[in-house]
């Protein structure tokens, strides 16, 4: 099926009623303590506001490894989506992960095993989460996921690099963590041919990019980005999975 038919099916069920699966990428939550030049942070509000706005749709909101296998194992993912949370963010971890909890709704955590502890290098006085840390959400229940040890562009490095930095930092959880580490989070969000062969190498069952909506692949997990700008009808359309096209709608139009 081409991107286009494949966009046209999924409109049309949505249309219909259907609650396809979904997958959202955020990074920051709550208000940064400097300037947020890449657009990392949505405030506290907004990202209850949105969870409001998944809920009012019926959705329950597991981890992405749990999604996955759902959706691997042929059983109904409907009405099912995840949200996931790429660099750790100390910030994120206690204004976004409580509130998550308390709703009974599950997430994942990618952590990049060489930042735990350290300033964000994008972020003034943004911390990472310490180990300690991510042991701590791990037993409250959160998926701990990899984003490589350094957070590389994995896609200039070369394959033998790219299997070090991937397979390194899940040993590293594992030990932290005392479970197995099954899923990751490219950095950037972006992997081509030679980065997937090395997720897989590296031993990971599942991999996500951040590239919005796309064919599902164990080793290329469809996820959507969540920026600040963000309103209601951008959040729906891209839980629907119809982002990407009405966005290049829009973009032809304007042109």
């Amino acid at each position: 099926m081409t991107a286009s038919a494949r966009w046209l099916a999924l409109a049309a069920q949505t249309m219909s009623g259907r609650r396809h699966p979904f997958v959202l990428c955020y990074h920051g939550v709550g208000s940064p303590a400097a300037a947020d030049p890449h657009g990392l942070f949505i405030g506290s509000e907004p990202f209850e506001h949105h969870l409001d706005v998944i809920s009012e749709r019926g959705y329950e909101v597991v981890g992405v490894g749990e999604l996955w296998r759902m959706l691997d194992g042929g059983s109904d993912a409907e009405c099912r989506g995840s949200i996931t949370f790429d660099d750790a963010l100390a910030r994120t971890a206690r204004e976004a992960i409580p509130v998550l909890l308390e709703r009974g709704m599950g997430c994942s955590m990618f952590v990049a095993t060489g930042w735990m502890g350290k300033p964000h290098p994008h972020l003034d006085a943004e911390m990472v989460m310490t180990a300690p840390e991510v042991a701590e959400l791990a037993r409250a229940g959160v998926e701990i996921g990899a984003h490589s040890v350094d957070h590389p562009d994995l896609e200039q490095l070369r394959y033998e690099e790219v299997v070090d930095q991937l397979r390194r930092s899940r040993e590293v959880l594992e030990d932290l963590i005392g479970a197995p580490v099954r899923s990751m989070a490219y950095p950037y969000g972006r992997a081509g041919a030679q980065t997937t062969r090395a997720a897989a190498e590296a031993g990971y069952e599942l991999a996500c990019l951040c590239s919005g909506a796309g064919p599902w692949r164990a080793l290329g997990i469809p996820r959507e980005p969540v920026h600040p700008s963000i309103d209601d009808l951008r959040l729906r359309v891209k839980m629907a999975g119809l982002y990407g096209p009405v966005h290049t709608l829009k973009k032809l139009r304007a042109s």
